[in-house]
């Protein structure tokens, strides 16, 4: 069985005489780490390079205020057209965690620390990458309220709501996936009101899928519906609205931050390149395994080893300030 002796991490994420082993404790935290990120995979994925700063950088060209294309007679030289880019930009954050553990819970335990501890890190750091993403996401994008009402929706998510935001991401151009659905990301108790609310036949359940759409599941997806396809994750933006979420377009018309105090549940729809996320490789998320004694003089005799994980985490919004397209909706209900 691995134990804390199996390695000596020099930091660098190669054990010394033991290479293999921090290549498998880091197997263990991307297991753990992906299967609970459920923003995360809707995300654009942009590859961070060394020696490039803490910042994320996402170009794009600044759409030009006439059409650029014309019919060309042929033989005449078409009108060339100005284009000019911009930059948006994110701050990578670090996640992460350790457990420190006794010479007697490393001499005594009846299963493998290390292997616990790593899983029970990778899950607590998805949550708080998620949550990151989460409310990046919810200070963006376009409210749709359920019941076509003001701030949240008086009423349970209807089929009506979501074939409205489905048509409403469609009206901007946004080009839906491949499979012609958009993913949405919403609470348990909301696929239970739809599961229930749905028209016959009009509810597909994810093991109802065809065998090519099997091979293609999104983490936590349950089902399909008018143009969406569903994920579900407790970690969706619920309760009271806190004030600092009370920006722009999250706010009822015409009432203050102050006065508003309507609860309910927040459903994400995205569109292609909704938002881009760091991706998660050997260069921004590691294990460091630290053995008993390996202190020196702070643990001079070999009382306290430790396991520990982290990761750089970043995100960019897709949306800009100078385009009339949106790339998400948000629908507020209860």
């Amino acid at each position: 069985m691995p134990s804390y002796t199996a390695t000596k991490d020099t930091g660098l994420g190669k054990g010394v005489g033991e290479a293999l082993f921090p290549e498998y404790w880091d197997s263990v935290l991307g297991e753990n780490l992906y299967p609970n990120l459920y923003f995360y995979q809707f995300g654009t994925k942009r590859t961070i390079p060394r020696n490039f700063g803490n910042t994320i950088k996402i170009p794009k060209l600044i759409p030009a205020p006439t059409q650029v294309t014309t019919a060309i007679t042929e033989g005449s030289a078409p009108v060339a057209s100005h284009i000019s880019a911009n930059f948006a930009s994110g701050t990578m954050q670090l996640f992460g965690g350790v457990y420190e553990h006794s010479d007697l819970i490393v001499f005594t335990a009846l299963s493998d620390v290390i292997e616990l501890s790593l899983r029970d890190l990778a899950r607590s750091m998805a949550k708080q990458m998620d949550t990151y993403t989460r409310d990046q996401l919810s200070a963006n994008g376009t409210v749709i309220s359920a019941g076509a009402t003001t701030g949240y929706g008086s009423t349970v998510l209807a089929m009506s709501d979501i074939i409205r935001s489905v048509v409403q991401l469609d009206s901007w151009d946004n080009p839906r996936p491949a499979d012609n659905h958009y993913p949405t990301l919403t609470h348990p108790n909301t696929i239970y009101d739809l599961q229930n609310a749905s028209a016959a036949g009009s509810w597909l359940d994810v093991h109802k899928y065809g065998a090519s759409e099997q091979e293609n599941l999104y983490t936590g997806e349950v089902g399909r519906l008018y143009g969406a396809r569903f994920v579900t994750s407790s970690n969706v933006a619920k309760g009271v609205v806190s004030a600092a979420l009370l920006s722009g377009q999250f706010n009822k018309a015409g009432a203050s931050a102050s006065a508003f105090s309507d609860t309910g549940v927040v459903t994400h729809m995205f569109a292609p390149d909704a938002y881009y996320c760091t991706e998660i490789s050997d260069l921004t998320a590691r294990t460091y395994i630290k053995q008993l004694g390996s202190a020196g003089s702070a643990d001079p005799i070999n009382q306290r080893a430790s396991v520990g994980a982290k990761a750089y985490f970043g995100v960019v919004i897709g949306e800009w300030a100078d385009e009339t397209a949106k790339r998400y909706a948000r629908i507020l209900h209860k």
